[in-house]
């Protein structure tokens, strides 16, 4: 898939985001349901919709009741859908189906007037006039959402029911057993009568209400429009979400972005979340740092920011542009194909076929995090070092993350996860050495997740071998290990 299957979408975050889209009616479900990524051709569209989106922030800001109100009155939507399409195919309604479509045409009254009073001007969620449904369905003018063959439909049916009435006095007061069972025929003959006179007036006003069909159905592609922008917003409100630029470049820039799925978790775990600061262009960036750096989190944040952007969402960041894509790709070692029999090796192999034949004909972004880190560490750096030279060729914006040194070079970004460059490492070892037990989440606690330029001038630290060392690795092993990075350098 150009735009993440399911279960990448669900290990960067986005299902964690659609679950908590606070949406109400089954409209608005639906909406969420279709939702799609916006075409490099669709700038406008994608444009319009952020415009959108921020009049609705404003104005929830600004209208906290009326919104409140609109609400309500979303809780009381029903799906009516099924019924405004048998009306259309001509299938009489029955009473029920009336009331549900009288119920909903006396709502939508409702959330006009509303609407009208906030003065969003956003041509997808304007209402149209239900007045002539709700005169039909209400021949009373009594306002009220019940529905009924009424009366006034028919002076037949009027006739009818009055003769009825009549012959249910005259049983109650018959004088003999004969003369009640003869009234009681006469009641049965009025009573098919009535059944059909309420049939020949269900039949009209389907009729009638299949004129309005049209009405209905924009009507209700503008409710869930409403219900789905109102969720966006809220999510949006609930995380300090930002407005992304879009761009015409292929450039990526974020500023303290973060995943709220992610940062959730370790403020329920009283831990804090470090946003990801990047800049990143076409060709190849390389993330460098030890396996407990948080080089997957960033990823995972910079891919979920990026698809929801794409999306029409605000994003979650103090700044972020970014251009349209035409693909975002997720390779990880947490593959689906493992499942199918695969090594983890060969599920990234058979995914980057697919991130190749895409990059060879359109623009977007791949993230590889740790790829090749099921085979051999040899093989599995001259593969990382000579997949990012080749990604180096394309416009697109590649971005991968590996705990092999000598990946990068000349021509690409190159970051480091800070890690434990700036800790004191005798005071951190000394606080390991009198809680073995918890030194893992000692280490985590004092690990800097933010990510810093790498340069000529600046080497990139050796994680791995001090978390080893703190970790209490036989002190033989880690002397053998400083002697080979001395011989490397």
């Amino acid at each position: 898939m150009k735009f993440l299957d399911k279960q990448q979408r669900d290990q960067i975050g986005f299902s964690f985001i659609m679950d908590k889209l606070g949406i109400t009616t089954s409209y608005g479900l639906e909406e969420r349901k279709n939702i799609k990524t916006f075409k490099t051709s669709e700038i406008n569209k994608l444009k319009h919709e952020l415009n959108s989106l921020e009049n609705i922030i404003k104005s929830m800001r600004a209208h906290v009741e009326e919104y409140n109100q609109i609400g309500r009155i979303f809780c009381k939507f029903k799906d009516i859908r099924n019924s405004i399409k048998r009306c259309s195919e001509s299938q009489t309604l029955d009473e029920v189906e009336l009331y549900e479509i009288k119920y909903f045409s006396i709502l939508v009254t409702k959330l006009k007037s509303v609407l009208d009073k906030l003065q969003l001007n956003i041509e997808e969620v304007h209402l149209n006039s239900v007045d002539k449904i709700i005169l039909l369905l209400d021949p009373q003018k009594r306002g009220i959402s019940t529905f009924y063959v009424y009366d006034e439909y028919s002076k037949t049916l009027k006739c009818i029911r009055k003769n009825k009435k009549q012959k249910e006095k005259e049983i109650f007061t018959a004088k003999s057993e004969g003369i009640a069972s003869e009234l009681k025929q006469q009641r049965l003959d009025l009573v098919i009568e009535e059944e059909e006179e309420e049939l020949r007036i269900r039949k009209e006003l389907t009729l009638q209400i299949s004129k309005e069909t049209e009405i209905i159905k924009q009507n209700i592609k503008s409710i869930g429009r409403l219900d789905f922008l109102i969720a966006k917003a809220n999510l949006s409100i609930d995380y300090n979400g930002i407005r992304p630029e879009i761009c015409s470049d292929i450039k990526i820039n974020f500023i303290e972005a973060f995943n709220p799925e992610i940062k959730d978790i370790l403020e329920k775990s009283k831990k804090v979340f470090t946003p990801v600061s990047i800049d990143l262009f076409n060709g190849t960036t390389i993330i460098t740092g030890a396996n407990m750096g948080g080089k997957s989190v960033t990823l995972k944040t910079i891919v979920l920011n990026l698809l929801l952007g794409q999306m029409g969402f605000f994003v979650f960041a103090k700044k972020a542009q970014f251009p349209i894509l035409d693909f975002i790709h997720f390779v990880s070692d947490d593959m689906q194909s493992i499942s199918k029999g695969l090594s983890t090796f060969g599920a990234e192999i058979i995914k980057l076929k697919e991130v190749v034949e895409c990059v060879k004909i359109e623009n977007g972004f791949i993230a590889l995090d740790e790829f090749a880190r099921g085979t051999n560490p040899k093989e599995g750096y001259f593969l990382v070092k000579s997949l990012s030279k080749y990604l180096t060729k394309f416009k697109s914006v590649s971005l991968i993350s590996t705990h092999y040194d000598g990946v990068a070079q000349d021509n690409m970004e190159h970051y480091q996860v800070t890690g434990l460059k700036n800790v004191d490492f005798n005071t951190l070892k000394y606080k390991i050495d009198l809680n073995k037990t918890h030194s893992v989440e000692i280490i985590q606690e004092h690990m800097e997740y933010k990510l810093e330029k790498v340069s000529k001038e600046n080497k990139v630290p050796k994680d791995a071998l001090n978390i080893a060392v703190l970790l209490g690795l036989e002190k033989e092993i880690v002397d053998i290990a400083k002697s080979l990075y001395n011989e490397e350098e």
